[in-house]
């Protein structure tokens, strides 16, 4: 009797006390990883925003050795030197590509988010290469010479690395 009972609470499965416990425990899993997954996802689309305004510069770079001055994203699109889409007006990785400011001399890039959810840092590039940001809660277009100037994660662990002895 005793045998035909344990075979019968074996197969019954589980009980509603184990099921809320299995249940809790991915509830709190899910809720330590979600944001760390979010955060990540946030700072590829930074990176990429950054190295997207690199490529601009190269372009700009390019296009002002053959012509003599900078150009918008239009004319760097059309001579072929950069991607059709950045002078499109559609978001790129969450971004959105404008320019502004365009002298023979002096050019400036924005790469604005998409929304206010898509990261945290909206970013410039001007004729010197080097990449602005701001960080804030709400989108923006960050000004020509405002915000503060990005590192890679390269550039700052350089910037750290003991100097080397000089060679004699």
């Amino acid at each position: 009797m005793k045998r035909k009972q344990l075979l019968h609470r074996i197969e019954a499965g589980f009980s509603l006390i184990e099921l809320l416990i299995a249940i809790t425990i991915i509830g709190i899993m899910a809720a330590v990883a979600i944001p760390n997954l979010l955060s990540y996802l946030r700072k590829g689309r930074e990176t990429a925003a950054v190295s997207s305004l690199k490529t601009v510069h190269q372009a700009e770079t390019q296009y002002q050795s053959n012509r003599g001055r900078f150009g918008s994203l239009k004319e760097l699109a059309a001579e072929g030197i950069l991607d059709k889409q950045y002078a499109s007006g559609q978001p790129i990785n969450g971004y959105v590509y404008t320019d502004s400011e365009i002298t023979p001399d002096t050019y400036t890039v924005h790469a604005d988010r998409q929304n206010d959810g898509t990261a945290t840092r909206d970013f410039n590039i001007t004729e010197e290469g080097v990449v602005f940001y701001k960080e804030s809660k709400t989108k923006g277009t960050v000004a020509r010479g405002e915000g503060s100037a990005y590192a890679s994660t390269e550039a700052k662990a350089a910037d750290q690395a003991p100097a080397a002895a000089p060679t004699q």
